[in-house]
């Protein structure tokens, strides 16, 4: 009987032990086909990025193009500038720049100064007075532009008596007068 267990035993230990080389080999052959799904769809996502890096710098060039096509009379770098040919209060002014999708004028370059107070030379009006973005309507002489910046640097002289808060205005005093305005699109940057 003794001997009859130890050949079962050895059979089995002998069939456990194809058994788990059959599940090795098994589970290799397994491995390398995820090795190969997982190479092709690599491959593929590779393909995939390619192809959406070209459409990202085609609709990078056309929008370029768009940007310096500008509608307006004023392009300096990624700013397009539209000087407006009627008046209004300031506040009304920065709700007809929103209209066409922009904002009232944030002059952070002398280059656009000069290219604005060039423009507005040209058109040359008896009014020469333009709404530009920025205000201390929140907080008498606390000079901020539309975005919520404060003014940093001026490029156009100020007398000094301006602004004087002139209370011919009420009570409240001078914050705004009624000038044409002048809008700014900003284009999306590229980078």
């Amino acid at each position: 009987d003794m001997h009859l267990i130890q050949k079962k035993a050895t059979l089995g230990i002998k069939g456990l032990a194809i058994l788990c080389v059959v599940l090795g080999l098994f589970a290799s052959a397994e491995s390398a086909q995820d090795a190969n799904n997982t190479e092709g769809e690599l491959t593929f996502l590779k393909l995939k990025l390619e192809s959406l890096k070209d459409r990202f710098r085609h609709m990078c060039n056309q929008y370029s193009d768009l940007a310096h096509n500008c509608s307006a009379p004023v392009h300096v770098g990624d700013h397009c500038f539209f000087l407006s040919n009627d008046t209004d209060g300031w506040l009304n002014s920065t709700l007809k720049c929103k209209d066409i999708g922009g904002h009232l004028a944030i002059l952070t370059t002398k280059e656009e100064y000069d290219a604005l107070e060039e423009e507005a030379r040209t058109i040359g009006t008896f009014n020469p007075f333009y709404w530009l973005g920025l205000s201390d309507i929140e907080n008498e002489g606390d000079w901020k532009w539309v975005d919520n910046s404060t003014l940093q640097v001026s490029f156009w002289n100020t007398l000094k008596s301006e602004p004087d808060n002139n209370a011919s205005a009420g009570e409240a005093g001078e914050d705004c007068a009624v000038y044409r305005r002048i809008c700014q699109m900003d284009a999306i940057p590229l980078n």
